[in-house]
């Protein structure tokens, strides 16, 4: 009998989450710049929220010529969500694709059970560039 092993370089799998984050600097957080910005922020290694708790996504493009990602949480991520939101009020959340920051806002609010629907922003004057679009979308499709 002959065995015959074949070894391949697996590409990695695309990856999206959505992490606490800090403007100072954090023991153990990997320190990050955000995409399209000189802003350099920390981001803690565990994810909050990954692709699998989102359900459903549509990118839109709004009349201002805004690119948004229009998505609907599964219930576990709208809980994930409100946790997040409420343990970083007043502090930073990040969306972090293939280990970039693509936008990292300041929480103003403690999300509930009407986050379901939400949407990911971007970094840039027009939201998310066409290239983050297409990432975001691959990954959640």
């Amino acid at each position: 009998m002959v065995v015959i092993l074949s070894v391949g370089i697996v590409p990695a799998q695309a990856q999206l989450s959505i992490r606490a984050a800090s403007a100072e600097p954090v023991e153990g957080w990997q320190r990050m710049q955000v995409e399209h910005s000189n802003r350099v922020i920390w981001v803690t290694p565990t994810a909050a929220i990954t692709a699998s708790d989102i359900e459903q996504a549509q990118p839109k493009i709004r009349a201002d010529g805004y690119q948004i990602i229009r998505v609907v949480f599964t219930d576990a991520g709208v809980s994930k969500l409100h946790d997040l939101t409420a343990a970083q009020l007043k502090k930073l959340i990040v969306l972090v694709v293939d280990d970039k920051v693509i936008w990292a806002p300041m929480v103003m609010y403690v999300a509930g059970p009407a986050a379901k629907n939400n949407v990911l922003t971007g970094n840039t004057p027009h939201g998310l560039t066409p290239e983050e679009v297409d990432r975001i979308m691959a990954i959640l499709r």
